[in-house]
């Protein structure tokens, strides 16, 4: 007997998740999911990973370090400090001083000590490393600090999603395959480095 591959349900507004994963240490907690959707020129496919921990320390002690990716996100280098670049542009690359690569990025709002939104638009030319076929926004961001008697709680929320076929026949399993290798890759970076890294600067007042 052959068994049927599983078909994609789900609209742009009504996604199909899946776990990826469920991670808790101490006060951090990351929960990473896939979604599939369809629309009229094709399948969707992508994910979603949310992210709480807690920095014993005022905002204004996190945010000097926080606003700078670069500083506590290791091996990956931005143009500008994110933070300070609300209705600019930026790159992104895992080479210091790449100053020649396409700014994928835009950050559409920045309130000091608070938080930080970014969006890729539809990009013209296809992005190194993005799975798919492009066609939608390939990612958005969005960074929060919320203070509350002296410790600062951050959450960070993003996504990423891409056409995975420009015809709805594709099974879930094979749209979703590309992105599993990239979602075990995030959870270790955020686990194991970026927040142990954000932390120690924070608390080093490095």
């Amino acid at each position: 007997m052959t068994l049927k591959r599983s078909s994609v349900e789900g609209t742009v507004s009504a996604p199909r998740y899946s776990e990826a994963f469920a991670d808790a240490h101490g006060d951090e907690r990351l929960h990473g999911r896939y979604f599939t959707y369809k629309t009229d020129a094709g399948l969707v496919a992508g994910c979603a990973i949310s992210v709480t921990f807690t920095i014993d320390r005022p905002a204004k002690d996190v945010w000097p370090y926080f606003k700078d990716f670069s500083l506590w996100q290791k091996d990956h280098y931005y143009s500008g400090v994110v933070g300070d670049l609300e209705g600019k542009t930026f790159s992104l690359s895992d080479k210091p001083n790449d100053a020649e690569l396409p700014h994928y990025y835009r950050v559409i709002r920045v309130i000091p000590e608070h938080l930080i939104v970014i969006h890729q638009p539809i990009p013209e030319t296809d992005i190194p490393g993005m799975p798919g076929l492009g066609g939608i926004s390939p990612g958005f961001g969005v960074f929060i600090l919320n203070e509350y008697d002296g410790k600062t709680a951050i959450t960070i929320l993003m996504e990423h999603s891409s056409y995975a076929s420009r015809t709805q026949d594709m099974s879930e399993e094979d749209a979703l395959a590309p992105w599993r290798e990239i979602m075990s890759d995030a959870q270790m970076k955020l686990r194991d480095l970026f927040i142990p890294d954000l932390k120690q600067l924070v608390y080093e007042g490095r």
